[in-house]
């Protein structure tokens, strides 16, 4: 058996914050990562040895290809660092993490830098929702003249998993505020500072309307 990989530690970004608003670009927010991260591990960056990032549409959000070139962008340490870009929709991160797990333990680097990031807070809703949904579906095939594509593919998971055992929305309603529990205590979620009531988790059209199909703004 190989040796074991550990993840010394990192940094996250505030999951609120706009960074468009600010005038500020997916190189800053992968500056800052960056930066931060090897602050918090008290690493430097001539210490790396290869280089991971993960994310999903930056060519449709931000006309940006070629995100492992960002790194020695940022530090020049790492120039001529060997640094991939990881694609696999929302496990994008997990996937340049284990991309950077498989080098370690094949015994060709001893230290990874991995970031996992997006920028999508910059178009409008229903762009971002077409650049999010159309990229994940079988383009041209699922999830035609829908509105909102990721919602709608829950909704078909849902009404299949429906059929076979049952699924009743309070159970999912559970869940869901479990999740926007759990949210309260990252200082850095995009949720944290919002408000329910006792309607919020139900199936009140007001308080928590249908989205597509089954689905509701708080599941």
């Amino acid at each position: 058996m190989s040796e074991p990989v550990y993840v010394l530690g990192g940094y996250q970004t505030d999951f609120a914050r706009n960074w468009a608003r600010e005038g500020l670009e997916i190189m800053d927010m992968f500056r800052e990562t960056l930066e931060r991260g090897l602050e918090a591990t008290a690493l430097d960056a001539s210490e790396i040895e290869t280089a991971h990032v993960g994310n999903f549409t930056a060519e449709l959000f931000c006309n940006q290809g070629h995100l492992g070139g960002f790194f020695a962008a940022v530090d020049p340490a790492l120039a001529g660092v060997p640094a991939a870009r990881h694609e696999g929709a929302c496990a994008s991160g997990s996937l340049a993490l284990l991309a950077a797990a498989a080098e370690i333990e094949a015994g060709r680097y001893g230290m990874a830098a991995v970031l996992g990031i997006e920028m999508m807070r910059n178009v409008p809703g229903d762009q971002a929702a077409a650049n999010i949904g159309g990229p994940a579906m079988w383009s041209g095939h699922e999830c035609l003249n829908v509105k909102y594509p990721w919602p709608h593919m829950f909704s078909r998971l849902g009404d299949e998993y429906d059929r076979r055992y049952g699924l009743r929305h309070d159970h999912l309603a559970a869940i869901a505020q479990i999740n926007f529990s759990n949210a309260r205590r990252n200082p850095n979620a995009q949720s944290r500072g919002w408000s329910f009531n006792e309607k919020s988790f139900t199936q009140d059209e007001e308080w928590n309307p249908v989205i597509e199909g089954r689905i509701r703004r708080h599941d």
